[in-house]
């Protein structure tokens, strides 16, 4: 299982990742690593979370696609944390056209811009163009091998097209054996 936090060891092909900080992958923390208390009650959003994930939404669209099919399918489709806490599905396009869905998720990040801007960032510089598609939050139990995907985001509205059935698709694709859910409902 990759986690933002073993990245580092699981994957030398995406170096750029590989060297962020673990602090980048979860720039707040009122929640603990007890997903219980992660789950209740935390920050949902305000006008600066929405006003920076247009931004970033912004930034990703002018990316200058340069690299390789090879490179993108180096990129593990899944990198998410045990626990309960907020992702964000990206598509990732390499230089020939080629296109990737990848879920990210990270326990402690109060705003799923916080989930996305280490890797918005690191893919952008690694030459790939890359959308932010939309959001929730994911239950993940490891022990039960589960996964809940649901809710959705203020920060990052679904895309046209896009919604917890392609992030579903995607970690039923990469962690076989697990059962993965999804809904539209909750938060």
């Amino acid at each position: 299982l990759v986690t933002p936090r073993t990245l580092n060891f699981a994957i030398g092909t995406v170096p750029l990742l590989a060297t962020l900080p673990p602090q980048a992958f979860s720039q707040t923390s009122r929640c603990t690593a007890n997903a219980v208390e992660c789950s209740s009650g935390g920050k949902t959003t305000n006008a600066e979370d929405q006003r920076r994930a247009k931004e970033l939404r912004e930034q990703a669209g002018l990316s200058d696609i340069s690299a390789s099919a090879e490179a993108l399918e180096q990129i593990p489709g899944v990198i998410i944390d045990e626990g309960t806490f907020k992702y964000v599905l990206l598509r990732v396009t390499a230089a020939s056209g080629e296109q990737k869905y990848l879920v990210r998720g990270t326990l402690g990040a109060a705003y799923h811009k916080d989930v996305a801007i280490p890797y918005v960032r690191a893919y952008l510089q690694e030459g790939f163009g890359v959308e932010v598609l939309g959001g929730g939050r994911i239950l993940h139990d490891v022990p039960r091998g589960f996964l809940k995907i649901y809710g959705f985001s203020y920060g990052f509205p679904w895309a046209d097209g896009a919604g917890h059935q392609i992030s579903a698709e995607v970690c039923k694709d990469f962690l076989s054996g697990y059962e993965v859910d999804w809904s539209d409902e909750g938060y």
